[in-house]
């Protein structure tokens, strides 16, 4: 039993006659005619009463029709699909993406490529370098956008742009008043200080770069939650060293301050299997956005600029001095 069979006997229905179907899918009248004939010798059974111009189903045709039709609705929904997702309309996206970077620039990409694609399905996982480049590596996930990756994944990493770490600083500590809008790194020495969780890559970042300057802050909290470093910088548990684009505009309570003499930056940008097969329309769209997104609101490295790949690995380093 072949579609093309079917589709024929839907159209004789519709129509109702062999004529009318042969017009409306575009074919001679005899070859209608063969298709019906050879779908009853497969059968057994004749589908149509020939009696009078039009074409009645018989019993078994009335049976039939309630079978086949839905298998052909159901295969012009599967060709739907498919032609949807070659084109980018529908489809299926797995990202991985760290905070800030998560919701300040993928969620509203994301929203975007929904409202011109509905019946793309997304899935968003939000957590540190390790987690994304891991699930990347793994199949998990289709692209990552984190700093980057650990060596031994052999994923490619295409860094966009660098994210700058700040101190935030509660209201009325000695470094928040006006004449400290920049301050020296070993201003910090014993200060109680907030990072985030242990494996995550600004915080390897943060330790290294102040153990280089000989710094020895004191490490009071750690949290893998932006929010909640926040909210402890609020309440004066210490200084929290995050993302500039997370603390920007500083949070009620807070002020934001640079360091004069050591900026670290953190290069970020996308992860992907070298083995991957080529990304479907969707994705290909969205990670173009990303691109585009990203290199407009990249921040360069300048004086006293150490961009740190992976303090796990120093032959990774790349400083500007």
């Amino acid at each position: 039993m072949e579609l093309r069979h079917l589709a024929t006997f839907r159209a004789v229905l519709r129509e109702g006659s062999f004529l009318r179907a042969a017009r409306a899918l575009r074919l001679a009248q005899p070859t209608v005619t063969l298709h019906i004939q050879e779908l009853e010798e497969e059968l057994g059974l004749s589908l149509f009463d020939r009696r009078g111009r039009r074409r009645p189903t018989t019993p078994a045709g009335t049976q039939f029709s309630e079978r086949a039709l839905p298998i052909l609705d159901a295969v012009d929904a599967l060709r739907r699909s498919m032609e949807e997702l070659r084109d980018g309309r529908s489809g299926w996206i797995r990202i991985g993406a760290i905070e800030p970077a998560a919701s300040e620039h993928v969620a509203p990409l994301l929203g975007r490529l929904r409202r011109e694609r509905p019946a793309l399905r997304i899935r968003l996982d939000v957590t540190g370098t390790q987690g994304v480049s891991r699930a990347v590596a793994d199949g998990e996930l289709d692209l990552g956008l984190c700093s980057a990756p650990p060596a031994e994944l052999s994923l490619e990493f295409e860094p966009l742009f660098a994210e700058e770490i700040a101190l935030l600083v509660p209201r009325g500590h000695r470094l928040a008043g006006p004449r400290t809008i920049r301050i020296r790194a070993r201003e910090l020495q014993g200060e109680p200080l907030l990072l985030s969780e242990q494996g995550c890559a600004y915080r390897r970042a943060v330790e290294t770069a102040l153990s280089e300057h000989g710094v020895r802050p004191q490490w009071a909290l750690e949290s893998g939650s932006t929010a909640t470093l926040r909210a402890a910088v609020r309440n004066r548990v210490g200084i929290a060293m995050l993302p500039r684009r997370s603390v920007s505009p500083a949070p009620p309570g807070t002020v934001v301050r640079g360091l004069s003499d050591l900026v670290i930056a953190l290069p970020v940008g996308l992860v992907r299997r070298p083995d991957a097969a080529p990304p479907p329309p969707a994705l290909a769209a969205l990670t173009d956005a990303l691109r585009r997104e990203l290199r407009r609101h990249a921040s360069r490295p300048g004086i006293g600029v150490r961009s740190l790949r992976d303090p796990d690995n120093p032959g990774r380093f790349e400083s500007v001095s």
